[in-house]
């Protein structure tokens, strides 16, 4: 029930069920008639920030394990800073209507070790979810925060393509274009990502793409050792 896409909301989903509660509370009672745990996510509100007071509130009262949320409206998309100050209220509610209902808050955390400070300052939250935080970062959920060169990046990416191949070896192939849209994590903030994501986008499997990283290593690598024999003469 979190999201701002004008399309999804558009076909009564996403954040367009806050302004439908009677249709949510429906939703919540079908999905628990299969006997699992039910988590909702959502935002504070659509327009207006005050009505998290009445949203936030009624969805405790639906009897949901999980409750995340977004700490924006829905008209605020991701312009305008995630409202932590309204965390402690937040909790004050469940505490009051649902204290077994655990709570997560989602919005401008970047990595693990800022989730687990806010978690830190709000005694009762129970969890943090990072969201752009990982297309900023691919390393985005180290337990301390650390400096990374190129070749961490990449080998990562690597990895991922290995992840990749050892799942469609055991539940058969997938869409290989899915797999491109994670390349601009790993790709960029160094000379030539651009060049290198624009190859990348054309490739059709992960040997291709392993193929050209290793290509792309050695002209680094020759790139690296002229750069650094120039200076040397300098």
């Amino acid at each position: 029930m979190g999201c701002p896409d004008s399309t999804v909301i558009k076909n009564g989903a996403g954040s367009g069920l806050i302004k439908e509660p009677d249709k949510a509370a429906e939703l919540i009672a079908a999905a628990k008639t299969g006997g699992l745990p039910i988590s909702v996510k959502t935002r504070l509100g659509f327009n207006k920030l005050d009505t998290f007071r009445e949203w936030i509130p009624f969805l405790l009262r639906q009897d949901i394990q999980v409750l995340t949320i977004h700490l924006r409206t829905r008209k605020e998309m991701s312009k305008v800073p995630a409202h932590f100050e309204l965390i402690d209220e937040i909790l004050q509610m469940r505490d009051e209507i649902a204290p077994d209902t655990l709570i997560q808050i989602n919005g401008d955390i970047k990595d693990r070790a800022q989730g687990l400070a806010i978690a830190k300052e709000h005694p009762g939250l129970d969890g943090i979810m990072i969201g752009r935080g990982i297309f900023e970062s691919p390393f985005a959920f180290e337990d301390t925060a650390t400096e990374h060169t190129l070749d961490d990046s990449l080998d990562l990416l690597r990895y991922q393509l290995d992840l990749h191949d050892e799942f469609e070896a055991e539940f058969g192939p997938t869409n290989f274009q899915k797999l491109k849209r994670f390349f601009k994590i790993y790709v960029r903030g160094f000379s030539y990502a651009s060049d290198l994501r624009v190859a990348l986008m054309e490739t059709k499997t992960t040997d291709e793409v392993r193929n050209i990283l290793d290509e792309f290593d050695q002209q680094w690598a020759a790139k690296q050792a002229e750069l650094a024999e120039q200076h040397q003469n300098d």
